[in-house]
């Protein structure tokens, strides 16, 4: 029979952290020894999470089971759910789509019952087999046209163009024969910005998705022989970092400012231990690391100048996937809770990671619509009445102003404005609202 979802209120841990910028939450929710492999949030308030057990090899026991997290109310509560569907396999990847509605993939290691692509639309209780293929195991990407959407295991992949309704499947050339995919957290091994994504291997080369899924090239980052990649993060088609490992087992952080190209390891570097790596939305140069399961403390460290700096932070225990949603929400995973005070989650709750903007208060209820926009956006928050003035800003992602104003309407024309990805940020009565808009 099928199990009902369990909801928890949020009740902060107990446990002393050395960071002050991170609330622990959902302690308690999880069997022991399970990670939180994928993070994947809709906005500040909306944020589902994947955990499995620690297997990475076959036979995985029939009776293992992944389970999900979810709050759409910015973890205030948590439901917790056991996916059954899953059965004798893991899960490294979780796409949310809504509060009701996501995506899984699940990978036996060829011992069991295959891999596959999940999803559920009520919330994680029921969850309905979309795809069965050898590509749905490990990676799953949802383009941020939100239509577009592809699965990769090393050299099958499978692509959907109309969200996930059908899926195409094909083979790709170029890796070798002892050439993969690497990863500690499926949220953070790969990564996309408009019609591209990018993901790393066990050769130190990457795998440069265009035409969303449709076209592909490998790229050389020339870091070294013996180099694997485990996690990368662009923030947009140009700017991006990446954790490397060299045959040293010596960690770096590198950088590459031409879409991914060429790379240099940077002169500073956080600590070498292995990182998922987040871009931070709306902030340029900003990106939020923390350290994999295989790190005993767990660390966060952050940069606001592009790794020219990094601040580190302890949090006490184990931790995994990373995703940030703007500058002042973002949240990490916990890796391999061994006692169940761990916290499966950490909130970023500290100061906000956008350089020289005052911080306002947060507009409630702000919305932005359509979204992806054509010829124009509008906005809404609670209290707005047509014909109230408030100012309007829209930035691209590297920080340039390309619209700023007081309107007394609730729309902004943006047809002049090339395809992109954008910050729009309304103030009003001393709040602020921002969100990101994609320009078709």
């Amino acid at each position: 029979m099928k199990k009902n979802l369990l909801s928890v209120l949020f009740v902060a841990s107990t446990i002393v952290l050395s960071a002050q910028n991170w609330t622990p939450m959902a302690a308690g929710l999880l069997p022991a020894n399970y990670v939180i492999f994928s993070i994947s949030a809709v906005g500040d308030d909306v944020v589902w999470a994947i955990a499995s057990g620690e297997y990475y090899q076959p036979p995985i026991p029939s009776t293992h089971h992944p389970f999900i997290l979810r709050t759409s109310n910015g973890g205030q509560t948590w439901t917790v759910a056991e996916i059954e569907e899953a059965a004798g396999a893991i899960s490294f990847q979780i796409v949310a789509v809504d509060s009701l509605t996501a995506w899984i993939t699940t990978q036996d290691y060829g011992g069991g019952p295959g891999r596959k692509l999940y999803r559920t639309a009520d919330g994680g209780n029921l969850w309905t087999l979309r795809l069965n293929n050898g590509s749905t195991g490990v990676a799953l990407n949802l383009f941020e046209d939100g239509q577009h959407w592809l699965a990769h295991n090393r050299q099958s992949i499978s692509r959907s163009d109309n969200n996930g309704a059908t899926w195409t499947n094909a083979t790709i050339s170029g890796y070798t024969s002892d050439e993969y995919q690497l990863l500690h957290s499926g949220a953070n091994m790969s990564c996309t910005v408009g019609d591209t994504l990018w993901n790393g291997t066990s050769e130190g080369r990457l795998v440069r998705f265009t035409n969303f899924g449709a076209s592909y090239e490998f790229l050389n980052t020339g870091l070294g022989t013996g180099t694997s990649i485990n996690s990368i993060a662009f923030q947009d088609h140009e700017n991006g970092l990446l954790l490397n490992r060299n045959s040293f087992e010596i960690n770096r952080i590198a950088r590459s400012t031409d879409g991914g190209a060429t790379w240099a390891n940077l002169t500073s570097q956080p600590g070498n231990f292995g990182w998922n790596i987040a871009a931070v939305p709306g902030s340029p140069g900003a990106y939020v690391l923390a350290s994999n399961y295989n790190t005993v403390i767990g660390r966060v460290a952050i940069t606001q100048d592009f790794g020219n700096t990094w601040s580190v932070e302890n949090l006490g225990q184990r931790l995994n996937s990373i995703v940030f949603t703007s500058p002042e929400t973002g949240w990490v995973g916990g890796g391999k809770l061994t006692l169940s005070t761990h916290p499966a989650l950490f909130k970023y709750n500290g100061s906000p990671l956008l350089v020289g903007v005052r911080t306002l208060p947060t507009l409630s209820g702000f919305s932005i619509f359509p979204n992806p926009a054509t010829d124009r956006v509008s906005f809404d928050f609670e209290g707005y009445t047509t014909g109230e003035s408030v100012a309007v800003s829209i930035h691209d992602l590297l920080g340039r102003e390309v619209f700023a104003g007081v309107i007394n309407d609730n729309h902004v024309v943006v047809n002049n404005l090339v395809s992109g990805i954008y910050m729009l940020s309304v103030a009003s009565d001393g709040k602020r609202g921002v969100g990101r808009v994609v320009k078709y």
